[in-house]
């Protein structure tokens, strides 16, 4: 009969203690990502590839990750150009920036928040590389750019098997002072990221 009231307590100890959904173990998060990119300058939408590293943090619950991505996109935009100096009318031209980007962010996940789904969001700075390359009457010009940015996400994942389904939305602003550009923030908004993220 001693041993009921202790049990009794275990139970109540168990029961009152944080939930967490995920092991103690499964720490590290690995996520490739395919998306659409629109930027807020006239600049075309064009697909958006990343790859995600992460470490869900013992802090608040577990519920705290860092997580660093690289990411690709090259968007274009082209038109017609004219010069007063000329006689032989427009001049077709095309605009490509290509953005290879480095993102540090601290990402909170509501864990247990939706049952098997889980949303989160966060924020951190970037570092942006930028090339645009512009061809014009009969010219190619390239010219090279490093920036410092900063993005905000967010985003929803399903539990499935090792990891989860994830589906996010991230707004990004860097801006570049290309001769060809001016300066512009080429930053934009991914409208929809989707990719599966392992958990190990």
């Amino acid at each position: 009969m001693t041993a009921l009231p202790v049990l009794a307590l275990l139970v109540l100890a168990q029961a009152s203690a944080p939930a967490t959904s995920e092991s103690e173990g499964d720490s590290i998060l690995l996520a490739p990502k395919v998306g659409f990119f629109k930027s807020t300058t006239p600049l075309e939408g064009a697909p958006y590839f990343a790859l995600e590293a992460g470490y869900v943090t013992p802090l608040l619950h577990r519920r705290l990750a860092i997580v660093l991505e690289g990411s690709f996109h090259q968007p274009k935009v082209s038109g017609t150009l004219r010069d007063p100096q000329l006689t032989l009318g427009d001049d077709p031209y095309s605009l490509t920036e290509r953005e290879i980007a480095f993102l540090l962010s601290a990402v909170y996940r509501f864990e247990g928040a939706l049952g098997s789904i889980t949303p989160y969001a966060g924020a951190g700075p970037g570092l942006y590389l930028h090339q645009a390359t512009t061809q014009a009457f009969g010219a190619t010009t390239v010219e090279k750019e490093g920036t410092l940015g900063f993005q905000l996400l967010g985003g929803a994942e399903l539990r499935l098997g090792p990891g989860g389904l994830f589906l996010e939305a991230h707004y990004h602003f860097t801006r570049v002072g290309f001769l060809t550009t001016g300066q512009v923030n080429v930053g934009g908004f991914l409208a929809a990221g989707l990719g599966y993220r392992l958990r190990l």
